[in-house]
């Protein structure tokens, strides 16, 4: 590997790519990217055990286990939301 020049990942990776030491941004353009109404979505990472049960339950549902997660949020969100509403209403 040459001076100046570090990698990116480990040595064996095949996927190693070499980067210069310093990178000369003074011709960049500040905000060339940003979009002030862009959305985004965070990745969720189950605990091997949820991710095995959630896997299994999609393969036999025959559907995407990004699918069953959010039908199984909605679900225990509109459970929250009905029993938050149902407190509400007996403390009136």
């Amino acid at each position: 590997m040459e001076a100046g020049v570090s990698r990116t990942r480990g040595a064996d990776d095949a996927r190693a790519v070499e980067m210069k030491a310093e990178c000369d941004f003074s011709k960049g353009e500040r905000g060339t990217f940003y979009d002030p109404d862009a959305v985004f979505s965070f990745p969720i990472y189950l605990e091997p055990d949820a991710s095995d049960f959630m896997s299994q339950l999609a393969d036999q549902k025959e559907i995407d286990i990004q699918e069953l997660v959010n039908e199984w949020l909605r679900a225990n969100i509109r459970m929250i939301e009905t029993l938050t509403a149902e407190e509400l209403n007996q403390a009136a």
